[in-house]
């Protein structure tokens, strides 16, 4: 993934800097939910675009919002302008109302947008200093579902973070994948798919009863954590039962998972493919 999006962001900058001649141009990153540790979006966002602009000398910096508002996303923006800098970078659909409020008063900064959708910006056209570019996590995580059957697993679940379109794209795709493996091993009837979404981005004790209860009452295998850190609550309840699986987003999360939670207990991690034009 860190591979995958540093070369993204070397395609879209090469675009959109193009406008700038010879200019000079500076670098930002503006977090959404997250924060750059959060094994995610945000995460690999920050360190492919780190990357990207110390192989090239280019100066890079990152800001996250006070709160979670398009008013404080508004703000970073004013702030990064403010600092100099005229390429801001910014993760997740949430930043729509933001790029639609920002992207004609600062007409002479090129914004960057991850997993941002033309129709994420409320009715807003994409002006030509905006590149949006749209994942189609639905794929990554279809291969997810279908790998999960194919090794054997029934009874799997999906434990999304909060509802929002790439999430939602995640377990759609999940269960697509799981439906395809099974009906081509001719075990439609014995694969099972619990779903549900905890409507925050991070695991607490809540959520892992929750998932206690998935793998232990349910018997519940595998469960595909889709939603930066919760996918602690998901591992957490893994690694109490014999067997208990987890199935890790967005990067490779075998590491921080078998280094926290137990060796083995993660199954794979779907990572995300861009949809480029």
């Amino acid at each position: 993934m860190k591979k995958l999006v540093s070369v993204l962001l070397a395609v879209l900058m090469l675009m959109s800097v193009a406008a700038f001649a010879e200019g000079d141009y500076r670098v930002a990153m503006i977090t959404d939910y997250g924060d750059i540790t959060d094994q995610s979006f945000n995460q690999t966002t920050y360190e492919a675009c780190k990357a990207f602009c110390e192989a090239n000398g280019i100066d890079f910096t990152y800001y996250k919002p006070n709160g979670d508002s398009t008013a404080e996303r508004v703000a970073m923006v004013e702030k990064a302008d403010d600092d100099g800098y005229n390429v801001i970078v910014m993760p997740g659909y949430a930043f729509g109302e933001t790029i639609a409020e920002v992207q004609e008063e600062y007409e002479d900064t090129c914004f960057i947008a991850l997993d941002v959708s033309e129709g994420d910006l409320g009715g807003a056209a994409v002006a030509s200093n905006v590149y949006c570019a749209v994942y189609k996590e639905e794929l990554c995580g279809y291969m997810a579902g279908y790998a999960a059957v194919k090794l054997g697993y029934k009874h799997l679940g999906f434990l999304g973070g909060m509802a929002v379109p790439a999430v939602v794209r995640y377990g759609f795709g999940f269960v697509q994948g799981a439906n395809a493996a099974a009906e081509e091993l001719g075990i439609t009837g014995d694969v099972t798919v619990e779903y549900v979404y905890g409507n925050q981005f991070f695991g607490d004790a809540d959520i892992t009863a929750y998932m206690d209860n998935w793998y232990q009452t349910l018997g519940v295998q595998v469960v595909f954590a889709c939603g930066g850190g919760i996918y602690s609550s998901a591992a957490e309840a893994a690694a109490k039962v014999d067997g208990g699986k987890v199935i890790g987003v967005d990067v490779d999360q075998a590491a921080i998972i078998d280094g926290t939670y137990g060796e083995g207990l993660t199954v794979t991690s779907a990572m995300l493919a861009p949809s480029l034009p």
